[in-house]
């Protein structure tokens, strides 16, 4: 081993202890451009395995993971597990290991991965949020005119229900409506078993702050290229397609550095759903941003 592969090693080895035994973990594999992925709310690091496996192939993927969902014991900020994750988050990407990495969050790691665009002396080449919005709350309104105070009852009350929630109530309410997160009917008992293994505290608070944070005005202030891949695959007519396209695409407000890219048969868990769909497009993304 040359004293160049050394010293990457080494590196590597630091960048991991910076978030072992924190509300952040990580897991390195592969060589070349970094590439970090984040999953999504009650998901553990798994959800990615697939896309990771194939882009470590040509890029050096970091798998995160945060404490509390899944498999993944809580941590002790579990009661504000979001900011915490962030402002870890926030280091990690600056540490002098990684130069300008590919930050790629599915659902709300997609929220996070628009918060850590916006912030200014991040030194990311660039964010890709995998059907995650800047704002979640016209999700459930199909409409954007919608703002925080319009669903603050929902978002404390959905937050409620998740602080006192068993296991067996954490994996009773991830079975709602799972038809429209995969259309991988094998996948179902894995989304299952990850919301039953999470932990309530970590749930509710993660819940109430995506359900009330809204950085759609912020996104006129976006100076790091950021792309949106949209799932629709939930919708059968077309008319519907383009209404989902279309309530997305308005959360970005028309920034020149921001990008939506829609797929039409893949479901929210696009990473199982349209695996190799994903993948060239993340490549393609990122080529076209060297």
């Amino acid at each position: 081993m040359n004293a160049i592969n050394i010293v990457a090693l080494t590196l590597l080895l630091l960048l991991t202890n910076v978030v072992h035994g924190s509300c952040l973990k990580t897991k390195v594999t592969g060589e070349g451009q970094a590439i970090l992925l984040m999953p999504g709310f009650l998901s553990d690091e798994s959800v990615w395995q697939n896309v990771a496996t194939e882009l470590a192939k040509d890029f050096q993927v970091h798998q995160l993971s945060i404490a509390g969902f899944g498999k993944n014991k809580p941590c002790k900020h579990a009661d504000d597990i979001f900011q915490h994750v962030f402002t870890e988050l926030s280091h990690y990407v600056n540490s002098p290991a990684l130069k300008q990495p590919v930050f790629i969050g599915h659902s709300m790691g997609g929220l996070m991965a628009y918060q850590l665009a916006l912030t200014p002396h991040k030194t990311l080449k660039a964010a890709i949020s995998v059907d995650g919005l800047p704002f979640i709350g016209p999700v459930f309104t199909r409409t954007n005119d919608t703002t925080i105070e319009d669903i603050a009852f929902q978002a404390t009350s959905i937050s409620h229900l998740y602080r006192h929630a068993t296991p067996e109530r954490l994996a009773q309410i991830s079975r709602q409506g799972i038809a429209i997160q995969t259309t991988q009917k094998d996948k179902y008992q894995h989304i299952i078993d990850m919301a039953k293994s999470s932990d309530p505290i970590t749930a509710s608070s993660a819940i109430k702050t995506v359900m009330t944070m809204d950085l759609r005005e912020n996104i006129a202030k976006l100076t790091t290229p950021m792309l949106l891949i949209g799932a629709a695959g939930g919708f059968n007519d077309t008319s519907q397609q383009r209404a989902v396209k279309n309530l997305y695409a308005a959360q970005l407000g028309g920034n020149a550095m921001a990008t939506i890219v829609m797929n039409n048969k893949g479901r929210h868990f696009l990473m199982w759903d349209q695996p190799k769909w994903l993948i060239n497009t993340i490549k393609d993304y990122i080529k076209e941003q060297s």
